[in-house]
């Protein structure tokens, strides 16, 4: 490669393409602002052509910029893939997977499709983290992430998707509420209750307020929570009512701590869960036996809902 366009460089002018901006590709990478600004002007200056330009606040890519990241991510995907066909080639059923998973569907995860992954694979490292939708994305198209399991909508991604069917949406409360007894229940009479919600970025939460928005309804939380736990340990107490799907919800369910009353709304009944991958991106043979493990769990769960 050109000595003047070095690895360090083109990262930096990825992470500006990514943030939208200098400052803020900084605070992601840690480094002081400056440092980024004099590397992106060193590598203009060498190539004496303008990689960014302004855009209001924040600043874009030139065309000349987005080849170099075009680039930049290429050399990186082939760098792993070739990490990878050698540790395939020493060791067939070892190295690792790496993937995130809605906080909601954890214990699903653990207790289904990773016992079975285990048990084929016992010797692969897997890695597993919970995170929003969008870092989930940012980080599998930069190759942090092979896979990942997520909740709520989606929009178009530049990633491979395969979805399923996840509702319905429920209500959760202790089995002593006094809406407890309910077959369903609207959104009419969920509004003047103590509700619970999650943060914004969590998939269910997008459909709660998408929901209440259909029906001009805009309830004021009594409690708001960035972990499902505290949300459910809340609901259990009868300090205000949780939101869950059903499938997460069964295991408590099925223990006695709680009573799940699906919301009367379309959109409750038709969420989806999603498997995501990046496209084109090559599996070691574990990544791809987990993968297909994945798919058949959620294929199940999502048919034998529809039988039920």
């Amino acid at each position: 490669m050109d000595q003047g366009i070095t690895e360090h460089r083109l990262a930096y002018l990825y992470e500006v393409a990514l943030h939208g901006g200098v400052r803020a590709a900084a605070e992601s990478v840690g480094v002081n602002p400056s440092a980024i600004s004099r590397q992106i002007a060193l590598l203009e200056r060498h190539l004496q052509i303008p990689l960014l330009e302004k855009q209001g606040r924040n600043v874009a890519v030139t065309q000349a910029g987005k080849l170099l990241i075009e680039h930049h991510r290429e050399m990186l995907y082939r760098r792993r893939q070739l990490a990878e066909t050698l540790q395939d080639m020493r060791h067939l059923r070892r190295g690792s997977v790496s993937l995130r998973v809605g906080q909601g569907m954890i214990s699903e995860f653990v207790e289904g499709p990773l016992q079975q992954f285990s048990a084929d694979y016992p010797d692969v490292f897997v890695d597993i983290h919970s995170g929003n939708m969008s870092e989930t994305i940012n980080m599998m198209l930069r190759g942090k992430v092979d896979m990942a399991i997520s909740f709520g909508p989606l929009g178009d991604p530049p990633v491979m998707v395969r979805s399923f069917n996840r509702g319905p949406i429920c209500a959760i409360v202790p089995p002593h509420h006094a809406l407890a007894g309910l077959e369903a229940i609207t959104l009419e009479t969920l509004a003047p209750q103590r509700l619970i919600f999650m943060a914004e970025q969590f998939g269910i939460q997008q459909y709660i307020n998408e929901m209440f928005s259909s029906q001009r309804l805009a309830p004021l939380p009594a409690y708001q929570c960035n972990h499902f736990s505290t949300a459910i340990a809340l609901a259990i107490s009868g300090l205000g009512i949780a939101f869950m799907t059903r499938q997460s919800a069964r295991p408590l369910v099925d223990r006695g701590d709680i009573v799940a009353i699906p919301v009367e709304h379309p959109l409750s009944h038709t969420a989806t869960c999603h498997l995501i991958r990046s496209q084109g991106r090559r599996f070691t043979p574990a990544a791809e036996h987990l993968w297909k493990v994945l798919a058949s769990s959620m294929q199940s769960q999502s048919a034998g809902k529809h039988r039920a």
